[in-house]
């Protein structure tokens, strides 16, 4: 039976509107806003920035226990509490970054901010686009992952503003309750399924539901799924190396973009000005990947994405000007993909029933992996004092991403795909 266009629905939109502001507050909170946060909060301290800037790579490996704790707590209290309860523990640390007194308590804080942002975006919100849409998670994923591009936009200015004026002490205060508001709406106005609102995945109809979906109740039940078992099934691990590289090609180059702008000859003001650049194309590629996943599939549009990446990565290292301002486009078009593909690669494989389950093992997992970039960058300019190899080092990790992508086969324990393909 064919679905009708219906839409996300009221309550669908609410889900994806806050999963943005989830998105929103993690490039604020702790990926590009580390460029206002750092430097203001080190001068606080009176220590050097470095030491700031290492208290956040460990507070995002520390992240990843976050992460595995919520994933467990996600299969009891469900991701509905679990997405709000981390942005409400993020927007608390973010106050504490503030206004710490020593670097033990930014380190602490930072964990609370990392960890519950990680795991709010990626174990709650996730789980919750996995549950609502199904068949349209590259669509919802696509809106939600702008979240993380207006955060670059627009999150970063507002904090080099406030802190200019106000001090990064009063600034953290006011960002962070903000982001604990959302978070205390959210826990009220968000449900764990579409059930609950009467309604049904990707808000189809009774009719629709019947005919193209599992039955199979209730809708978080593990089905049979353990972490032993998980472990040992090959798409577990084609899901996670896929998309692990992937995140990590992504955070490594936007980690560093200034750095490489400069290294090929920009000035400051311009390499800066890349970054509001290229998240204004990231909005407008968020959008368009959503429809080619919906277009091409999940398996095509990653094979893309990682084809995308090597001719971005070569081109720049080609030192050609020209050749570096196009790579920049595709960089800055590419910027949701990664965060989309690393979940609706595991849900398009897994599908809804036990996704809770199995994303408490695939996330943290992924995780670690996307999490080296911070080592791979670091060893590789220590090495050549130049970014010009971790470049090439990422055009071969995406080109094994593309293998591995390859490899897996797309529907393989997703039930509501064998309901609506059963002959």
């Amino acid at each position: 039976m064919e679905q009708t266009k219906r839409g996300f629905g009221v309550w669908g939109w609410l889900l994806l509107i806050f999963g943005l502001l989830v998105f929103f507050s993690n490039g604020g909170f702790f990926a590009d806003g580390t460029n206002v946060i750092a430097p203001a909060v080190a001068a606080r301290l009176d220590v050097d920035q470095s030491i700031i800037l290492t208290m956040n790579s460990v507070a995002g490996v520390i992240g990843v226990i976050v992460a595995i704790i919520a994933g467990q707590v996600n299969q009891r209290i469900g991701p509905a509490k679990v997405a709000a309860g981390c942005l409400i523990l993020a927007g608390l640390g973010h106050i504490a970054t503030g206004n710490a007194v020593s670097v033990p308590m930014y380190l602490i804080a930072m964990c609370c901010v990392g960890g519950g942002l990680s795991a709010g975006s990626f174990v709650g919100v996730g789980t919750l686009v996995a549950m609502w849409f199904p068949k349209k998670q590259g669509q919802a994923m696509s809106v939600v992952a702008m979240g993380s591009n207006f955060g670059t936009m627009l999150f970063v200015p507002l904090l080099t503003v406030l802190n200019g004026s106000l001090g990064i002490a009063l600034t953290s205060i006011i960002c962070g309750l903000a982001a604990v508001a959302v978070g205390v709406l959210g826990a009220i106005l968000l449900r764990n399924t579409p059930k609950e609102r009467g309604l049904y995945p990707d808000n189809v109809t009774e009719a629709e539901f019947k005919a193209n979906y599992s039955a199979a109740p209730p809708e978080m039940d593990t089905s049979g799924w353990t972490t032993a078992k998980l472990l040992c099934t090959k798409e577990t691990w084609l899901c996670v190396l896929s998309t692990g590289l992937l995140m990590l090609v992504q955070m490594g180059i936007m980690t560093q973009l200034v750095d490489r702008n400069m290294e090929v000859g920009m000035e400051l003001a311009v390499a800066t000005g890349v970054m509001s650049a290229i998240a204004v194309i990231g909005i407008i590629g968020s959008v368009i990947f959503g429809r080619i996943v919906v277009s091409l599939g999940v398996k095509k549009a990653g094979v893309l994405t990682c084809v995308l990446y090597i001719a971005a990565m070569l081109l720049n290292v080609s030192g050609m000007m020209p050749l570096v301002w196009v790579s920049l486009v595709i960089i800055g078009f590419l910027g949701a993909a990664a965060p989309n593909l690393m979940n609706s690669i595991p849900g398009s494989v897994f599908g809804r029933v036990g996704y809770a389950k199995v994303n408490s093992v695939v996330f943290p997992l992924t995780s670690i992996i996307y999490m080296l970039n911070f080592a791979v960058n670091g060893l590789i300019k220590k090495l050549f004092n130049s970014l010009s190899v971790a470049y090439l080092v990422f055009a071969a990790l995406a080109l094994i991403s593309l293998f591995v992508i390859l490899a897996i086969q797309d529907h393989k324990y997703d039930q509501d795909y064998m309901a609506a393909h059963k002959q």
